[in-house]
């Protein structure tokens, strides 16, 4: 007699049972396998904090010894050239700069060699923009060494250009403080695109301070830095001449008081 054969199913003979034991060993290896990656990527990612850090723990202390050095030498150390850039470097600077102190109608101060008749002073000076202000250094400074003369708050100025090469900062009112006479067009442009965005990025500054908000600000050493010596060098800025018309008030009342006229 025949016997019946039983049909088969193709996929179900393909099954092929799983050792429970293996199964539990290759998820295992594989999640293993994967938190050990996972732990190299955070050691990796720990390390590189650890030095980013590092660096900036290093760069603070830097800028906190030089700012003693300035502070302990009433400003005549510890804020060079070098110093003032940081490792970002400066929002703007430039050598050969003509630098005429303004005030009203009068002319030059004569600060850096220029006479009180309206000629341009002899010697240059080296400008540096580090965040809202500019700083003032005399002609063929040590970088390394030698302090700024003076520095300039450019919070509520603006820079105007009078010439192709020609800028003067002016205040909010139109009082015009200091002219600059530059080597190139190119440079007296950016100096009026980079004192405009500073002066915005200060007065900006002045208002979160008002609000209350000042915790909210972060800032670079570097600039917290500058600012600390701008602090003092603004205390430092040729005084106005004398215009025109303080000269006139001041025989007018002499006169009136019986002394002999200026």
């Amino acid at each position: 007699m025949a016997t019946e054969e039983t049909a088969v199913d193709p996929a179900a003979a393909a099954e092929v049972p799983r050792d429970p034991v293996q199964d539990s060993a290759h998820k295992s290896s594989v999640s293993f396998s994967v938190d050990a990656k996972s732990g190299a990527d955070n050691a990796k990612s720990g390390r590189r904090s650890m030095r980013g850090s590092r660096r900036s723990s290093q760069r603070s202390s830097f800028f906190q010894r030089a700012r003693m050095s300035f502070v302990r030498s009433s400003g005549d150390r510890g804020a060079s050239l070098e110093t003032l850039r940081g490792t970002a470097g400066a929002d703007f600077e430039v050598g050969d700069v003509y630098v005429q102190r303004k005030g009203a109608d009068a002319a030059s101060c004569g600060c850096f060699g220029g006479s009180s008749g309206g000629a341009k002073p002899e010697k240059h000076a080296t400008i540096l923009i580090k965040g809202p202000f500019c700083f003032i250094f005399p002609s063929g400074a040590d970088e390394a060494k030698t302090p700024p003369k003076y520095a300039i708050s450019l919070v509520h100025m603006k820079a105007k250009k009078v010439d192709n090469d020609t800028v003067t900062l002016e205040t909010s009112l139109g009082d015009v403080e200091y002219e600059l006479q530059f080597v190139l067009q190119d440079e007296a442009k950016e100096f009026c695109d980079v004192v405009g965005r500073q002066a915005s990025a200060g007065e900006a500054e002045l208002v979160r301070k008002r609000l209350g908000h000042e915790h909210l600000l972060n800032k670079r050493a570097s600039l917290r830095f500058a600012e600390n010596v701008a602090t003092k060098k603004v205390e430092d800025q040729p005084e106005k001449p004398i215009s025109t018309e303080e000269m006139l008030n001041v025989a007018a009342g002499a006169t009136a008081q019986g002394a002999p006229p200026m």
